[in-house]
């Protein structure tokens, strides 16, 4: 692994380096003449990469290497790169030549990894100038990456191929679909790698390689994941042509589901109807500032909140086991320790606050809590707004195994680490979380959400709304069993073989097709967790 560096980027390792090249060798066989931009060249590694490889082989290359970083571009210029025509540049790329006519036949690299709120003024005012330019809105900046993107792409000869290291979020989320549609514009054919390993440091991000080619002799969009990094040292790769997964709008995260998993899933869910149909869910409390509002008991007896303080949850992972909180389950977290105390205070209590209300307030002021964004833009920075009634059932949306969707029998508020479950008329609450714990809603929970390094899943909320659920009418007695087998901290396998069978079946769904989505679920998961 190599050392971070400070403007938010990371060194490519020498074999992802040697790896994009060998992608790029038959490409450019038969260029004589090739010019290179390199817009993040940092310590050098695609330089390093590029006389490794076949590629400069009696060729004329020329290359352009930009870097914000001058120590960097010092070292570099010390170094001799044989028979390679090389032009060092200390500056930000977004402001190398606006205006610039020239044109290259590859732009390689690692673009930073900087969020929009992090950067300069001037920097945020040439990002949002770029995209225009690019014909794309100011929603899809959301960090530099997408910035060095298109730029890049608009540097391009007409023969001309991208090959950058990108976050896997390009694939997954919301606001990347503008980028998305920008790239399938541009490119003839592209090349996505995936990795079921985070391939180096990225601040906990999943990395892809994308290779954009804007004429090619084979068009379309090409998938493949890389289990493990022999793959890459040895070259043992298998790209695979899948049309389906953009014509469905499905993350392309999810390329290694073929076109007849997808359109087989997708026929099931058009005849489902979603969570959305069942229930209101809304987001949870926003405290702005979780560690200063919710105290434990200790500390509510200590400052004297007890006629302000209303019982809450504060982290999904405080529920270990089971698919009910109970006030035996808030009990154990109290006597734990954990914070389990939401101080609510509004315009009415705010001025009969005792001795002690006000010393804990002032310990927050010491903080400077109250000129957090979200404590500075409210009425009384301690007055947290929108504390609603106790809801239904809660859904975490960030998991790990499995989704995880709770009956709230302890009538406790929750932070919004969780979505309110409040059912609509006609449906209860016991019925949904037992229809919601099925493989196929997992599936498209896979599917439908995001996830982070190291395996986390989470979902928006318009992504759980959408989740399809086979729901059926169940007993007091089915939902015990069910509690029971969570209780019993059954395999999440032998709860679905349980559950699936029963819901499945009920729409329609033979044996074979069950199983068949129990396996879809299964390599999904077990993807998405780093496991194969």
């Amino acid at each position: 692994m190599k050392g971070k560096k400070a403007t938010g980027a990371y060194y490519t390792p020498n074999y992802l380096a040697d790896f994009i090249f060998s992608r790029l060798e038959k490409d450019l066989k038969s260029c004589k003449n090739i010019s290179i931009l390199e817009p993040s060249v940092g310590n050098g590694s695609f330089l390093d990469a590029l006389l490794r490889s076949r590629v400069h082989n009696d060729k004329n290359i020329t290359i352009k290497a930009i870097d914000v970083n001058r120590s960097e571009i010092i070292k570099l210029k010390k170094r001799n790169f044989v028979n390679i025509k090389i032009n060092f540049f200390h500056k930000d790329f977004l402001r190398y030549k606006q205006n610039t006519r020239e044109f290259f036949t590859l732009i390689i690299g690692n673009p930073p990894y900087i969020k929009k709120r992090l950067l300069s003024g001037n920097q945020k005012i040439l990002g949002k100038r770029i995209h225009k330019n690019s014909g794309l809105s100011e929603k899809a900046f959301k960090n530099i990456w997408s910035v060095f993107l298109a730029k890049s792409i608009t540097l391009l000869d007409d023969n001309g191929i991208l090959a950058f290291i990108l976050p896997s979020e390009i694939l997954q989320v919301k606001y990347a679909k503008e980028l998305k549609n920008y790239i399938l514009k541009i490119f003839k054919r592209i090349e996505i790698y995936t990795f079921s390993d985070l391939m180096f440091e990225c601040k906990g991000q999943n990395t892809i390689v994308l290779i954009g080619h804007k004429k090619h002799s084979k068009e379309g969009i090409y998938y493949t994941h890389i289990s493990d990094i022999n793959q890459v040292e040895n070259k043992n790769i298998t790209l695979i042509k899948n049309e389906t997964i953009q014509s469905l709008d499905i993350k392309w995260t999810h390329h290694i589901l073929d076109c007849e998993d997808l359109k087989f899933l997708n026929n099931i869910k058009e005849s489902l109807n979603c969570v959305e149909d069942y229930c209101i869910s809304k987001p949870g409390i926003v405290t702005a500032a979780n560690n200063f509002f919710i105290i434990d008991s200790d500390t509510e007896e200590e400052y004297k909140w007890e006629k302000y303080t209303k019982p809450i949850l504060q982290k999904g992972t405080f529920i270990q086991t089971g698919i009910i909180f109970n006030q035996s389950d808030y009990r154990r977290l109290s006597i734990t320790g954990k914070p389990i105390k939401l101080i609510c205070l509004n315009e009415n209590n705010l001025d009969k606050l005792n001795k002690k209300n006000k010393e804990y307030l002032l310990i927050g002021e010491k903080m400077n809590i109250q000129n957090r964004y979200k404590c500075r833009i409210r009425e009384h920075w301690t007055i947290i707004p929108n504390i609603s009634d106790p809801p239904e059932g809660f859904f975490f949306k960030r998991s790990h195994l499995f989704p995880k969707l709770v009956k709230n029998e302890a009538n406790v508020l929750a932070t919004d680490s969780a979505y309110n479950i409040q059912m609509l008329d006609k449906y209860n609450i016991n019925s949904f979380i037992f229809s919601f714990y099925n493989s196929l809603t997992f599936v498209f929970s896979e599917l439908g959400g995001r996830y982070y390094g190291g395996g986390v899943l989470e979902l928006t909320p318009k992504e759980f709304k959408e989740l399809p659920i086979p729901y059926l009418n169940i007993t007091n007695s089915d939902f015990k069993d069910l509690s029971f087998r969570f209780k019993n901290c059954m395999n999440i396998k032998e709860i679905l073989n349980y559950t699936d069978f029963l819901l499945l079946s009920k729409i329609g769904l033979n044996r074979e097709k069950i199983l068949k989505i129990q396996n879809l679920r299964n390599m999904l998961s077990l993807k998405r967790c780093g496991i194969n």
